[in-house]
């Protein structure tokens, strides 16, 4: 059997959770998402993302409330970097950086801007404590390049804008793990990384990967520096180098439809598993929801016995990927229906008992 460098990650072993958002959107959509997750998720509870609920459950917007200088005309927001508001805000960015990273406790400016994060926190107190909990953020690439400067300047090309966002989004990331930790559980935080997939791509050619992976890696070690599980979400095609190079325990992909995608870069992918790294099948399709209606567990037992079959055909033995992976959907299901994200997350939970059970 192949040992994890981290004792913590021995129980993720063909567990399952789930990426973040849910389509409820009524009026009692917070409180019936968390019921839900609840009942449904206790082995690792995750909170809730509702975009058709609130706008600013937005991936972005739930992460751009501290940032310094950041405004809103209406239409879009910017960073307006000529301010005093700019200047004041930027060092106490940097002062409760240093502060938190010295230990300090993190400021709740930095709280995820959620309608359930509250709650659950509530009801992980009086539940049974689980052994993880997931929350996340959105990744560094995908923020920094999701917000501009007044003159329409991708905040990603601007030095000082984008370690301010780094800085940022690695205090939301601290607040969850220390509020997390409070419980007793151990917190997997999921860098939502979308953008990478772009990386290469005309819209990016002037960016190295290694700037990409240095900023993932600044997230991920004050991460794994609080006792947390740093990982990364990503749903397409990408260059698996960038989040394999990084600081990073968890690598999450679509798995359904990006597992040979993948093992283009098995050499990658060994030595990431090889230093204790997990790899998290996003095995049930949530993009594509004629696949979806196609799939049932037995169907989906299949995609992921040739999921990993890609793998061990590059030299990755089977029973370290058993070891060393868990199960979740193949992205968030806030863009199915209802009916369609409860199937998602059915299948995700049979398929991880099913597949407990038959390699047990």
């Amino acid at each position: 059997m192949f040992l994890f460098y981290n004792k913590k990650m021995r129980d993720l072993s063909l567990n399952y959770t789930a990426i973040g958002s849910l389509p409820f959107s009524d009026k009692n959509a917070p409180s019936r998402a968390l019921d839900y997750v609840f009942e449904h998720f206790a082995e690792i509870p995750f909170w809730p993302q509702l975009p058709h609920f609130a706008r600013n459950e937005d991936m972005v917007l739930q992460f751009s409330g501290a940032l310094p200088g950041l405004e809103f005309d209406g239409e879009k927001y910017f960073f307006d970097t000529e301010t005093e508001r700019f200047a004041l805000e930027l060092e106490e960015l940097y002062l409760d950086y240093e502060t938190v990273l010295g230990g300090g406790e993190v400021p709740d400016k930095y709280k995820p801007n959620s309608c359930t994060i509250d709650e659950f926190l509530v009801r992980l107190k009086v539940a049974e404590t689980p052994k993880y909990v997931k929350g996340s953020i959105t990744g560094p690439f995908t923020m920094c390049t999701s917000l501009t400067d007044k003159d329409g300047k991708c905040a990603f090309y601007d030095e000082l804008l984008k370690d301010a966002i780094v800085k940022t989004i690695t205090l939301s990331a601290l607040w969850q793990v220390k509020k997390f930790g409070n419980i007793g559980a151990t917190s997997i935080i999921f860098m939502d990384e979308p953008s990478i997939s772009q990386l290469g791509s005309s819209a990016f050619l002037t960016v190295e990967d290694e700037t990409v992976t240095s900023a993932i890696s600044e997230i991920a070690g004050a991460i794994k520096q609080f006792g947390g599980l740093a990982g990364i979400h990503c749903c397409g095609k990408t260059n698996w180098e960038v989040p394999a190079a990084a600081d990073l325990n968890i690598i999450n992909f679509d798995a359904f439809s990006f597992s040979q995608n993948l093992s283009t870069q098995a050499d990658k992918i060994a030595e990431f598993l090889g230093g204790g790294g997990i790899l998290a099948f996003g095995i049930v399709p949530t993009l594509d929801v004629e696949a979806l209606r196609a799939s049932d567990v037995a169907s989906l037992e299949e995609k992921f016995e040739e999921s990993l079959e890609f793998l061990t055909n590059k030299g990755i033995k089977k029973e370290q990927l058993l070891a060393q992976c868990f199960i979740t959907p193949s992205c968030g299901c806030g863009s199915l229906s209802e009916t369609e994200a409860i199937k998602a997350l059915e299948y995700t939970k049979k398929l991880s008992k099913k597949l407990k059970g038959k390699y047990s």
